[in-house]
């Protein structure tokens, strides 16, 4: 099987004609013809109906359209990895939560990039449980995470390393009004909108108790949105749709600006702690390197 069949097929689904593909991947209508007979032949199926008047997948073909454009990817991504250890080292791989991709990760980058530009870094981001389970399964070298202060990770592999980085509140917000007051008031409203977390995820199981119980004792909570998405929920709260808590590396600017406004005098918030893992490592590789600089006073949370 040829990697150009692939690419033929794809071409066929775009352009919606063979002589169109044709003219697309540089070939004669002829000649592409048998590429995608050659791939038919391989795969031991029929891809086209030839039978309809317009260009029609078969149902098996349209099925399994999104897995070839998948593969097709992810072959080329790989390659593009290849050649580059090959050219300059290997890469550490650095899993990290959403939301530490957007505030924390980038001061972390450019002090690795300021300090050894040599040392190659792949970031992936993820949900928090996959970026841990991706760590735990030695699938990347360094993981960056929020705790619940007072409860680090349980890291199953041996001889696995923790640095904590620093800690940062998470806060209770709503949006300002003209005067740069909360547009909910706290002292004389009953009914408070709250934009929660998706129970199962980590920001909800840290606030679920006391924070979230509390809320629910004195107010009369109206769930408008429930999402494990924090960068979803500063933008439903500057838009005014509700309160909502943000960890305060997030929404920094926002809270300067007066565009966000802190409730955690009334309502309060648990404190985290953002910590780097590691795993076990020989001292030579790109990925010990930035361990050194991460234990030498990286940027503060």
């Amino acid at each position: 099987m040829k990697i150009e069949w692939i690419e033929d097929f794809l071409a066929l689904i775009e352009a919606g004609t063979f002589s169109q593909a044709a003219a697309r991947r540089h070939v004669t209508q002829p000649a592409f013809s048998r590429r995608i007979r050659q791939l038919e032949d391989w795969l031991g199926v029929e891809l086209i109906d030839r039978h309809s008047p317009r260009l029609t997948l078969l149902p098996h073909a349209q099925a399994y359209e999104a897995s070839l454009r998948d593969w097709l990817a992810h072959l080329y991504a790989l390659r593009g990895r290849i050649r580059a250890d090959a050219r300059q080292g290997p890469r550490a791989i650095l899993t990290t939560q959403h939301t530490l991709t957007v505030s924390y990760l980038p001061r972390l980058l450019r002090h690795f990039r300021q300090r050894a530009p040599q040392a190659r870094v792949q970031v992936r981001s993820s949900d928090r449980s996959d970026c841990i389970r991706e760590f735990q399964r030695g699938d990347a070298d360094l993981l960056l995470c929020s705790e619940l202060e007072g409860t680090p990770l349980r890291v199953e592999r041996e001889g696995v390393e923790r640095v904590p980085l620093g800690t940062e509140q998470l806060v209770p917000v709503c949006a300002a009004d003209r005067f740069g007051q909360p547009i909910f008031d706290l002292e004389h409203q009953t009914r408070l909108p709250l934009i929660g977390y998706d129970p199962s995820s980590f920001l909800g199981s840290v606030l679920s108790s006391p924070y979230l119980l509390d809320l629910q004792r004195h107010y009369d909570v109206e769930l408008v949105c429930e999402t494990a998405f924090t960068i979803g929920i500063r933008e439903l709260a500057l838009a005014g749709l509700g309160i909502g808590w943000l960890p305060h590396g997030l929404i920094e600017s926002e809270l300067e600006a007066g565009n966000l406004v802190s409730l955690l005098e009334q309502l309060g918030g648990p404190m985290l702690v953002v910590a780097c893992y590691r795993q076990p490592g020989d001292g030579a590789s790109a990925a010990d390197q930035l361990w050194e600089l991460i234990n030498a006073r990286p940027p503060e949370v």
